[in-house]
This record gives structure tokens, sequence and C-alpha cells, in this order.
């Protein structure tokens, strides 16, 4: 691997793409290049892997970290990067065509019949392999058989044999072991059957059976490293989250890449949230929800706050709620002193409110006999002019009480029959 360090000078864009990160259990590596930008003047090439990000290691960050990264970096964006050297061929060996071991080719055309249809992989019954392994065991030559044809080798086989998985690692470099003398349960399936050639010929199957004098190319390390992310269900693009998951704007139904909001339990693009009266952004400054819309303060307030009982508009702001209406606070005042009730009690004469103490200073009822108010429930009679507790309607010499019985007045006071030419 030859590592090298590269400096982008500012502003963005940077003119690659990213893909990977810890998230995905993938090296964060480039995965697409803007022809003529400025990673591709500086020799970025696609497959590069990223070792570290203005100086931090990248192999620590998830995918939206590196993306962040990047994006703080502003005018200067210095990249660590490693790139495998290319493979140096070497002349092979030519060998006799007897001594030649049987190898399976794969034509460029079943590779691109492949590639197309990786989508319909899937694993084999009766087996652990997982679909990114059998995909890599095609490309590398490491798979003996193809499903069709699977029982058909098993009743024309004499000797029955077990088919181990072979390793991942495997590269078509390696010549496939000479036949000695392996066992029957682990001899290739054109050692056992004499009409495999003619059974898997080319205009039968996408498999040929055939000599070579030199191996055959590999696949590119990076084609196969996408295609094993496309079958495992890698994300690549840009915008994902902590949890693997791309955001999708619940407005417009596309995905997110950038600043996003959360509200109401979906994602929204910043500039798509808005109110659904004046389509105003509701980034800032709060918002209310009411029968699934979303509206900015003023507008919910001209839309949905109750109507003022005296003044007849709109309340908006602090609220009074007195004799089962609304009001502002500054309307339902004491008709006397104009003073705002707010929370204290108050007293109603005819239909205007008045505060406790100008309601007892105009309106209130005194007892005569103990100078206190009488309040609502206190038992009272009238007298002389005046009004009295039951409890206070006494003479005024002998302090019997006089409620129901025959009094005389003297000064404005009570008497018994007794006392009524006593001197008070």
């Amino acid at each position: 691997m030859d590592s090298f360090k590269v400096v982008l000078e500012g502003p963005a864009p940077w003119g690659f793409r990213l893909q990977g990160g810890k998230d995905f259990n993938v090296p964060l590596s480039i995965s697409r290049l803007t022809p003529g930008g400025k990673a591709a003047q500086a020799g970025v090439a696609v497959g590069d892997w990223v070792l570290s990000i203005d100086g931090e290691n990248a192999g620590s960050l998830t995918h939206i970290e590196a993306q962040n990264k990047i994006r703080a970096c502003g005018e200067r964006l210095s990249l660590g990067l490693s790139r495998a050297q290319p493979a140096q061929s070497k002349p092979q060996k030519v060998q006799t065509p007897d001594k030649q071991p049987l190898r399976l080719l794969v034509p460029d055309a079943s590779k691109q019949r492949l590639m197309e249809d990786t989508e319909d992989w899937r694993p084999r019954p009766g087996t652990g392999q997982s679909r990114s392994f059998r995909i890599l065991a095609h490309l590398t030559g490491t798979e003996f058989m193809q499903d069709p044809d699977e029982e058909h080798l098993k009743k024309s086989s004499q000797v029955p044999r077990t088919e181990a998985p072979v390793p991942a690692s495997a590269t078509p470099q390696e010549p496939w072991p000479g036949p000695t003398t392996p066992s029957p349960t682990s001899r290739p399936p054109w050692a056992v059957d004499p009409a495999f050639a003619e059974r898997y010929a080319p205009d039968k199957t996408s498999t040929v059976l055939t000599r070579h004098s030199q191996p055959a190319t590999p696949t590119p390390l990076q084609n196969r490293t996408s295609i094993v992310q496309a079958a495992a269900g890698g994300g690549t693009g840009g915008g994902g989250g902590s949890n693997g998951k791309t955001p999708v704007c619940h407005q417009c139904h596309k995905v997110i890449r950038g600043r996003y909001l959360v509200a109401l339990g979906h994602a929204y693009h910043p500039e798509e949230f808005v109110c659904s009266q004046c389509g105003m952004v509701l980034e800032e400054g709060g918002f209310f929800e009411e029968k699934g819309a979303t509206f900015c303060p003023p507008c919910y307030d001209m839309r949905y706050a109750p109507n003022c009982a005296k003044c007849k508009k709109k309340i908006t702001g602090e609220i009074m709620h007195a004799l089962k209406m609304t009001w502002h606070v500054h309307c339902f005042t004491c008709t006397a002193c104009k003073t705002p009730i707010r929370n204290r009690a108050f007293y109603m004469e005819e239909g205007a409110p008045y505060c406790e103490r100008d309601y007892e200073k105009m309106f209130g009822t005194k007892c005569r006999g103990c100078d206190f108010k009488i309040d609502a429930g206190d038992r009272f009679l009238e007298a002389l002019g005046f009004s009295w507790h039951d409890t206070c309607f006494v003479c005024a010499i002998c302090q019997i009480n006089l409620e129901g019985k025959t009094f005389y007045s003297k000064k404005d006071k009570p008497l018994c029959k007794s006392h009524a030419f006593s001197h008070v």
C-alpha cells in the first residue's frame, strides 16, 4: 500500500464523493470523482482509502462524521490517502497440456451477466453460505457447480461426496491442486464425472471447462468491493445517520443530504418545514400543531385564538376566564376603580363586576350591633331601619335576644318590655 497526502485549496466543492465508514463496517474510500475537479487535478483516484481528514484519524469516523469533518475544513482540506500498488505481471511458465490442471473460466460475458443479475442470488438450500460469499466464489472461480445440474451430478456420480465451502480469500492466481490421490469425498466433479465437460459446454451453460496456459484475469479489487457492498445492502451515499438510515423529508419525500430538523416525529428540509397558512419557515420561533397542520404563532392566534367577550377581538396573549366566557385581562376590570381583577375575588351587581373592596364600600351590608359585614349565608333581620345579625339584635340594657319578640326603641337602640322606660 502506498500512503500519501493531498492538500486541496478551497472553497468547496472538492470534487469527490465518499463511501463506507465505521457504521457500515467498511473503510472510508473515494467512490466517485468529478471530472476536472479539484480532487481529480490533485491526483486522487477512485478506490483510494481515506486514512485521515485534516490530521484526524478517519478509521474511527462514521459516514456522516466524515462528511461533517470535510465540510468544516473551509478553505483548505488535507487528506491522508492510501493506494494499492498495481500488481506486476510475471512471465508464466508454459506447461505441457497433459500436466496443466483443469480450471474453470468465467467469460467476460458471463461476468457481465452475473453483475446484472446480482439481486437474484439466494443462499443454496441446506448450506450456510451468505449471498456475498456466493458472488465472490463465482467471480474468483472457486465455485464448482451451478444449481440447475446439482441434482444430476449427484445421480451420475458413483461415489457420494460432500462439497466443502472454499474460503473467500482464494484467488485465481493460485493453481488448483493436482490429482495427488484426493479422497473420494473431496475430488472435483470433473474428475469423477466423465460427461462433465460435455454437459457444461458453452452452448448449454455460461460456464466453460477449458485448459489454459495463464490464469484468468482477476476482477479488480474495487469492482469486487462494490459488488459485495451492493449485495450486503451497504450505503455509499451521503446524509446517512449514525443508525445507518438516511433521513427522508416528510414534505417532499426526497433524501435529505446536509442539515435537517425533526418535528412531530418526522424529518424535514429546514426550508420545507413551513406554516400551513402563510408559508413562513418554522425553523426558529416555535410553532403550533392543529389537526395535522403546523402554524406560526401569529397565524395560529388569528385562526384558533378565542374572542374577547367585551371587545370581540382575538385574544393573543394572557387570557382571563370568567362567567363562562373569555376576556382580555385589561377588559375584565372593576367597574368602580377600573383595576384588572385577574385572579382575585369579585362580586356582580346589576351585571357589572366589582372588586371586593369597592363592592363592600358601595353595596356591602354591615350589622348595626357589631359593625361587621353580614356575609352571604349569615342570618340577619331588618329592624329600626338597619340590618342586624340575628344574634346581635338584643336589649341595649339586659342583652336579652329580641328576635321575634316585642321591643321598644330609644335613640335607635332596641329595648325589651322591662326596660322600655329605662334611661339609655
